[in-house]
């Protein structure tokens, strides 16, 4: 870590709840109250950091701050990277906030940000994640979670199901499909590129994540969240537990959703993908080829269908990718591939005539 004296936690608490947050203004204060509300028989922290938002989102944080936090009782403390601000909730004892309000922004400075964490997991023995345009709806998410965790040691990790909350409509248009019952995970479904947890729905041990932290696994991963769950899906068991307990917010703006539809950064994405990919293949010693494989087709038919490469899938390798897919994308890809074969193939002959003239 730098030579900064970050704030440390005083007391031990069951759970930290980690919530990375940027340009959220309109969303924060649901995730706020979805901790809040949170009905546990263990102390519980969480650390919300702010990573310099340009919306007024740090404003919005201070507002909810000061109208449900016990603002006689909070801790200013100011570093040079962050105002730091540690307050208990007013009314729910078992819960207290750490906000983090950055004074520059460090997104892509690798541990920069994770070094306002890292003193808190020394005194909590589970990390939850939340994303500050995310929210949890059921105040006895976090309680249901640790119970599982408690009674089950060999289980690094559990997940739940999410809705999905479009910003643009305002509303709910769907459920995250995972399985239709509690059951362990697959490691076919883990593997394949951090879309099939919802990050809101992770809880995991700390030790696992330290432990990760401090072994050669890959780091290179372009989705932080699929790091975790792979990585616990290697080291333990990774459980679904049936039920819809938080919102993933779909916003236009966000990192996961702006450059979906531009090329060039979809192939860099799945380019880096491939890489980690590769890397943790390495690490396992091949033990996970087949899986890994898998997903690496799955990141190049990716790459092939944003280029319009249509014949890429005519090989057996990028069929399990297909069958993936919505039947009307599915239709519109196996057209594209009869098209391009057709125009391929009347191109050569018109090409064999005017040479033979």
């Amino acid at each position: 870590m730098e030579n900064i004296n970050y704030p440390a936690p005083k007391q031990e608490y069951k759970v930290l709840v980690r919530c990375f947050t940027f340009n959220h203004s309109k969303y924060i204060e649901d995730a706020l109250n979805g901790f809040a509300m949170q009905q546990t028989n263990f102390p519980f922290v969480c650390l919300v950091v702010d990573d310099a938002s340009t919306d007024g989102e740090q404003d919005v944080i201070k507002a909810w701050m000061e109208r449900e936090c016990d603002m006689s009782r909070a801790e200013t403390i100011d570093i040079p990277t962050s105002v730091v601000i540690i307050v208990p909730h007013k009314t729910n004892v078992s819960c207290t906030f750490a906000f983090y309000l950055l004074k520059q922004n460090l997104y892509g400075t690798g541990d920069k940000k994770m070094n306002h964490i890292y003193p808190w997991r020394e005194k909590c023995e589970y990390e939850a994640l939340c994303e500050g345009d995310d929210y949890w709806i059921d105040p006895l998410k976090l309680q249901k979670q640790v119970e599982f965790l408690d009674k089950n040691p060999n289980c690094s990790l559990c997940f739940h199901n999410a809705f999905y909350e479009s910003s643009k409509l305002n509303k709910r248009i769907g459920k995250h499909k995972i399985y239709s019952k509690s059951q362990k995970a697959l490691q076919e479904h883990i593997f394949r590129d951090g879309g099939f947890i919802p990050t809101c729905s992770i809880l995991i041990r700390i030790t696992v994540l330290e432990k990760m932290s401090s072994s050669s696994f890959p780091s290179n991963c372009p989705v932080g969240d699929l790091k975790i769950q792979l990585y616990a899906s290697i080291t333990g068991e990774v459980f679904y537990i049936n039920e819809t307990l938080g919102v993933y917010r779909l916003v236009a703006s966000s990192a996961t959703h702006k450059n979906r539809n531009n090329i060039k950064s979809i192939v860099s994405h799945h380019q880096k993908f491939i890489t980690w990919y590769n890397d943790v293949n390495e690490f396992t010693n091949r033990r996970y080829s087949d899986l890994i494989d898998r997903s690496i087709a799955f990141s190049e038919a990716r790459i092939a269908r944003a280029q319009g490469n249509y014949f890429i899938f005519w090989k057996k390798r990028y069929w399990n990718y297909l069958n993936s897919l919505k039947i009307t994308t599915r239709i519109g890809i196996i057209i594209g591939m009869f098209g391009l074969t057709f125009i391929s193939k009347f191109g050569k002959l018109i090409l064999a005539k005017i040479k033979g003239l």
